[in-house]
Parts: C-alpha cells; structure tokens; sequence
C-alpha cells in the first residue's frame, strides 16, 4: 500500500478521536477526504472512533457547509464511526477573518474551536476501554 494510503490510516486508527475541518465542494465532501475516510473501512480504523467535525464556511455560503456535513455523516455511518455531536461545529468566518500565519483572531471563533475541541476530548477519555 502506497504511503500516501497507509500513514493517514495509521494515523486515524492509532487516535482516540478525529476532528475534520471540511470546506463544501460541489455541494458534497471533498472526494479526497471521501476517499481517506472509505480507505478506512478495511482496517476498522473508524470503527467506533468518535469523530466531530468543524466547518468554518463564510457566511454568504449558501448552505453553511450543510451538504458537506451530510455527506460526511452518511460516509461516517458507512464506517461505523461513532459522531460526536457537541463535537460537530459550523463556524462563520471570512477569508479576513484568517491571518497570512493562518490564526484566527476573532475571540468568539477560538472559544468555539476551544470547546468543540474539549467536547470532543471529553468524549473521548469518558469511554469505556475496548
């Protein structure tokens, strides 16, 4: 298996969760991350893993992002995925919102990037061993 297959997969099984920022591409996930997530399905790499999720789309998109989180929680069923919802969040921001270093400023996005973060650790150190 090619490494650009085998590393993220390895990656993605050896943690105890994921988080996916995901712009909407075409109204659907991008298929690169379509295809990193299903390249998961042979290994149970996501079985059970709990999984959230941030999109930071401007606020003119027409959906928020919508049609990629549905996509990507359709794709998240297929791989047994276990989604943390308090963990999946739609964060308003514009390109002038992101610095040239690629932080973001404003104090009402980074206490939402903040939490979503700590939800989704919560989560996962609550779970029972498997």
């Amino acid at each position: 298996m090619h490494a650009a297959v085998a590393d993220p997969r390895a990656q993605i099984g050896a943690a105890d969760a994921v988080l996916v920022c995901t712009p909407e591409y075409a109204g659907a996930l991008p298929g690169a991350l379509k295809n990193l997530l299903e390249w998961t399905v042979g290994d149970g790499g996501t079985y059970r893993k709990p999984i959230g999720w941030i999109n930071a789309s401007g606020p003119a998109a027409p959906t928020g992002g919508a049609d990629a989180h549905e996509s990507l929680r359709k794709v998240l069923g297929y791989v047994h995925a276990e989604i943390v919802e308090a963990a999946c969040t739609r964060i308003p921001l514009t390109r002038n919102d992101v610095g040239a270093d690629g932080t973001i400023a404003d104090p009402t996005a980074r206490e939402t990037i903040v939490e979503t973060l700590a939800s989704l650790a919560r989560h996962a150190t609550a779970r029972e061993p498997e």
